[in-house]
């Protein structure tokens, strides 16, 4: 095999939680990217290219499916966190704090004023029409809020690192990818409307389950994203980048190890789960679901991987067919530093 080309493990072979999809994602698909479209975050040709990503389909693969509005607000998070994504990757630490801090106020204040920031606007609309949707549920709009806060702060120390061309040992590395890569924040919103008690949230062992969950969906993310992270010069903060620097390892080698972590990580999950206590039948009942959802959200992210055109173009179901990959040459991505900065003044 030459030097640009790898198999990739199928890190999930042992999860048991299969691909489903909502059925409702075509009537919401198109309000969901015109709705992005008019916040006029990208140019027009960046927004094709972001279009094409299908976030919409992620949010049928991950979230609630109670109802088209409850899919609309899941596109909604997904949209908003991958040109979240996009515009904090091309900012420095002082214009990410800038961003993360017009979101964050956003979600706190709920405020009815439209903000003259795109992304922050992005966000006020969204979470205003979350609430709409799923009611007052304090103790998952608050944990929402706080594990969005600490997202925010690691994209902000994820920005320090790519500016000091820092590149983290693999328990560094776990540490701060745990936050980045969003994962909390999506389970503790696809938890509102479940009424789960504060108590339920801190518990040790509803934590190492979420920990494990969201470990589960960083690596697979960083499998699937490494050829396009290359390609744009982001693969310092990728655990594939850590696990070859720290243990000496080629791609493919790093791949493998990589394999061996989800396995271990699938084992402590189902321990975890099995030790969970009784809080009485209506919370376990939800905290049943919540647990749902967790494995439909690290099944789907896997899925979607193949399915969007974001990391493989239209070649994603023969490389779930045949595992292998070639590196793609250098790529950009949908938004330049100039129309950042542009963005948020």
């Amino acid at each position: 095999m030459s030097a640009q080309q790898y198999i990739i493990p199928d890190l999930l072979a042992n999860w048991p939680w299969q691909r489903v999809s909502n059925s409702m994602l075509d009537e919401v698909r198109d309000e969901a990217n015109e709705w992005v479209m008019s916040l006029g975050l990208f140019e027009p040709a960046q927004f094709k290219k972001f279009r094409a990503c299908d976030f919409n389909l992620l949010a049928s693969f991950i979230g609630p499916l109670e109802s088209k509005e409850h899919l609309r607000v899941a596109c909604d998070l997904m949209n908003f966190y991958f040109a979240f994504d996009e515009y904090t990757d091309v900012a420095s630490r002082e214009e990410a704090m800038k961003i993360a801090q017009g979101v964050m106020d956003a979600f706190k204040t709920r405020s009815a004023e439209p903000s003259s920031s795109k992304i922050t606007e992005m966000a006020r609309q969204f979470f205003r029409r979350t609430v709409d949707v799923v009611g007052e549920d304090s103790p998952a709009i608050n944990q929402f809020i706080t594990d969005f806060d600490t997202y925010t702060t690691a994209v902000i120390q994820e920005a320090d690192d790519r500016a000091e061309g820092t590149i983290r040992n693999v328990a560094d590395y776990f540490t701060l990818r745990r936050e980045t890569c969003g994962a909390k924040p999506s389970f503790s919103f696809f938890a509102l409307g479940l009424n789960m008690p504060t108590e339920v949230f801190e518990h040790p062992l509803i934590m190492s389950t979420v920990e494990c969950a969201t470990d589960l969906i960083a690596i697979v993310n960083d499998m699937h994203s490494y050829g396009l992270e290359r390609a744009r010069g982001l693969d310092g903060h990728n655990v594939v980048t850590s696990i070859m620097y720290e243990h000496q390892l080629d791609l493919q080698g790093a791949l493998y190890w990589l394999a061996g972590y989800a396995e271990d990580t699938i084992a402590k999950f189902f321990s975890e789960k099995e030790r969970l206590p009784s809080w009485g039948r209506a919370v376990d009942l939800s905290v049943q679901e919540f647990v749902d959802r967790l494995g439909r959200c690290v099944r789907g992210y896997d899925a979607w991987s193949y399915e969007t055109n974001r990391y493989y173009g239209n070649c994603g179901v023969q490389i779930r067919q045949t595992r292998r990959i070639t590196l793609p040459g250098n790529d950009s991505g949908y938004i330049t530093k100039k129309e950042m900065g542009v963005s948020i003044a």
